[in-house]
């Protein structure tokens, strides 16, 4: 995790060091970057970076939980706009994602989610939109035992996501095929796979 003098940064200040992130991590496997390449596009010096970042594997680390969070409150907007219908919200965001622009930083926050869907399943101590989540099992009425069982299945859903994607993007899938895919994995979920 970052260290505390990262946190206490002006939010400006912390945005511009995620994006300067996004970009170089983005561009090439984490083996090939190197600190002297994040510090010149930063424009500080490599002991700045080190006052907020342990290394390069924290850096990375701190960008794909952040991107994830960000990936969970889109999914959560997508499946609130329509009326809380969870598979129809997910089926939105998945078309959506999709079409984003390579250039787009949304994409490049996807891609490197597909990438390293190990660091996706982070579970936070704080978990982001877990009231909005609460309030989406309730409305689509699923059997949810408890809080651990519901953001168990929080992860489950948003792992679900980045696996259809990873999908779509392996084998160059249009949102057709995404979504057929993606509806016979709905239809396992929702009625089971024996008759």
């Amino acid at each position: 995790m970052p260290k505390s003098t990262f946190h206490h940064l002006p939010p400006e200040k912390k945005a511009f060091v995620r994006s300067v992130l996004l970009q170089v991590f983005a561009k090439q496997p984490l083996s090939q970057v190197k600190v002297s390449e994040i510090v010149h596009d930063l424009q500080m010096s490599r002991g700045i970076f080190y006052k907020y970042f342990e290394d390069l594997n924290d850096a990375y680390d701190y960008l794909i939980k952040d991107a994830a969070n960000k990936i969970h409150g889109r999914i959560l907007q997508r499946i609130g706009q329509h009326h809380d219908d969870f598979f129809a919200g997910l089926a939105v965001f998945l078309t959506e994602a999709l079409a984003y622009e390579h250039s787009s930083d949304a994409y490049k926050e996807l891609q490197l989610l597909t990438q390293n869907s190990y660091l996706f399943s982070y579970r936070s101590a704080e978990p982001h939109g877990a009231e909005a989540w609460q309030k989406i099992l309730s409305a689509n009425h699923f059997n949810i035992n408890g809080e651990a069982e519901a953001m168990s299945f929080l992860y489950f859903s948003m792992k679900l996501v980045i696996d259809s994607l990873t999908d779509a993007y392996a084998n160059q899938w249009t949102a057709e095929a995404l979504l057929q895919d993606f509806e016979y994995k709905v239809n396992w979920l929702k009625f089971g796979i024996q008759g």
